[in-house]
C-alpha cells in the first residue's frame, strides 16, 4: 500500500495498513536544527506530498508587492497591507481596503488565477512522484479574508448588525473560491484533496455565536464542499481554536477531514461526540506539549489523540507542527510515537 492509498483509506475509514503521517514545519525549525531535522524526516517520511518550495501542503502563491502611500508594508493581491516581524509567520494586516463599506461598490477582487504558479508546482511535483503520495492543495480562505479586508472588529460588528454588505462580500469571496475550485478540478488527476483554511475559534470559544455562523457562513462552506466533492476530490478544513460548537455542522456539510487545534478543547469529549464520523488530522499541542513538555509527555499526547479518533478502520492522521521553539528530542518523540501506531493494525 503506497502513501496515497493509505491516506485515502484513513479518510474513508477503509482500513489503512497503518496510521498516515503528515509533516508540518515552520522554516525557522530547519534553520535551528538543520540536517538533524532533515534526517529525522527521512526516517519518518510524510504520506502527504509536500511543496518543494515551502515544505508544506501546496497552495496558490501569494501575490505581494511593496505598498505605497502612508502605510508601508507588503500589499497582497486583494489590496491588504501586511507587516511581519519575520518570514516564519504570515504576519498581520494593518491596512484594510474595505475598512469602510463605502469602498465596496468600487472594489474589484483579483482574478482567481492569481498565484496559479502554486498549482503548476503541484502538478510537476505529483508527476515526478508518480502520484505515490497524497496530494493536497489549499484553495484559500473565507473568514480570514473577510477579516483582512474589513478588519477583525468590523467583521464581528457586521455579524451583530446583520449588514447586507456582509452578505455581498461573503458571496463575492465564495464566488472567487468556487472559481478556483473549478480551476483545480481541471487537473483533478493530480489532486486528491482540496483544503479550506479558516480559523474560527479563540482559545475559549467560537469567534461568533454558533447560530450566527450557521446563518451567515455555513451556506458558503456548504457550496464549497459540494463543488469539491462533485469534482471527485476530498474536502479538508483547517480551523484553529475552540470549534466543537460547529463540528456537527462541518460533518453535516460533508467535510472529509478536519484539522482542529485539539489542545484548546477536551480531546476525549470531542472524540466521543465526533470520532469515527469524520477523519481527524488532530493537531498536537504546539503551545505547551511540543515546545515545553518532555518527550514522555509528547508520546502520551499522541496516544490520547489516537485513542479519541483512531481505529483499525482509519479516522486519524498523525500530525504536529514543528515550530522554531520545538526541541529536536520532542519532534523525534512525536514521530516515534506516530510510528508505533504505524505498525500493521489488526482488524477490529
Amino acid at each position: 500500500m503506497n502513501s496515497r492509498e493509505r491516506y485515502r483509506r484513513a479518510i474513508t475509514f477503509s482500513g489503512p495498513d497503518r496510521v498516515p503521517l503528515m509533516h508540518r514545519t515552520i522554516p525557522g525549525a530547519f534553520r535551528r536544527h538543520g540536517g538533524r531535522l532533515e534526517a529525522l524526516y527521512e526516517r519518518y517520511p510524510s504520506d502527504v506530498l509536500l511543496s518543494p518550495s515551502t515544505r508544506a501542503w501546496f497552495a496558490f502563491k501569494r501575490g505581494v508587492v511593496e505598498s505605497s502611500g502612508a502605510l508601508k508594508g507588503v500589499k497582497d493581491e486583494w489590496g491588504c497591507i501586511w507587516d511581519s516581524l519575520n518570514a516564519d509567520y504570515l504576519g498581520q494586516v494593518f491596512g484594510h481596503p474595505l475598512k469602510s463599506w463605502d469602498a465596496l461598490a468600487h472594489f474589484k477582487e483579483p482574478e482567481p488565477t492569481v498565484g496559479i504558479d502554486g498549482l503548476a508546482e503541484m502538478i510537476e511535483t505529483v508527476k515526478a512522484d508518480g502520484h505515490q503520495h497524497y496530494a493536497l492543495i489549499e484553495v484559500g480562505t473565507l473568514w480570514h479574508l473577510t477579516n483582512w479586508l474589513r478588519g477583525f472588529e468590523n467583521s464581528l460588528m457586521d455579524v451583530i448588525e446583520d449588514r447586507l454588505e456582509m452578505y455581498e462580500l461573503r458571496d463575492r469571496i465564495t464566488s472567487f473560491l468556487l472559481k478556483r475550485v473549478e480551476i483545480l478540478l481541471r487537473h483533478k488527476e493530480h489532486i486528491d484533496g482540496i483544503l479550506v483554511n479558516d480559523d474560527w475559534g479563540t482559545q475559549e470559544t467560537l469567534m461568533i455565536r454558533p447560530e450566527y455562523w450557521r446563518k451567515v457562513y455555513k451556506p458558503a462552506y456548504a457550496k464549497l464542499v459540494a463543488a469539491i466533492k462533485a469534482g471527485g476530490c476530498f474536502a479538508h478544513l483547517h480551523t484553529d481554536g475552540v470549534t466543537d460548537a460547529i463540528m456537527e455542522d462541518l460533518i453535516e456539510i460533508g467535510f472529509d477531514e478536519l484539522n482542529p487545534q485539539m489542545s484548546c478543547m477536551d480531546i476525549e469529549s470531542v472524540g466521543r461526540r465526533f470520532g469515527g464520523r469524520v477523519c481527524f488530522r488532530a493537531d498536537m499541542d504546539r503551545q505547551y506539549v511540543l515546545p515545553f513538555g518532555t518527550p514522555a509527555e509528547v508520546a502520551k499526547y499522541v496516544e490520547r489523540l489516537y485513542a479519541a479518533f483512531g481505529s483499525s478502520k482509519g479516522g486519524y492522521i498523525g500530525y504536529g507542527q514543528i515550530n522554531t521553539d520545538v526541541p529536536l528530542e520532542n519532534a523525534e518523540a512525536m514521530l516515534v510515537a506516530f510510528s508505533r501506531l504505524q505498525q500493521p493494525i489488526a482488524a477490529s
